[in-house]
């Protein structure tokens, strides 16, 4: 099944609770993989680490998964594998 975000729920420090196309609400807690993605000095995602950033993500209905406006985005199949 091709999993689709349909809606922010709710943003946290690092976390976003997301509804899926299944009905489902699943948190993804995005702090470990953005920690580890931004070791690099010139990493996009470091900025993702900066709470206030962090909470700018926006909804992509066109793609159906969430994005930032420095051009990070993922797959909304991934994203629901990485959620509880």
């Amino acid at each position: 099944m091709i999993h689709l975000v349909k809606n922010i729920e709710k943003i946290e420090p690092y976390s976003i609770s997301l509804l899926f196309n299944t009905g489902e609400i699943k948190t993804v807690d995005l702090s470990q993989k953005l920690t580890e993605w931004s070791v690099s000095a010139d990493s996009k995602f470091k900025k993702l680490l900066n709470p206030s950033y962090f909470s700018t993500v926006k909804l992509n209905l066109d793609l159906s998964t969430i994005y930032w406006d420095n051009g990070i985005d993922f797959c909304p199949d991934m994203l629901y594998s990485w959620a509880e």
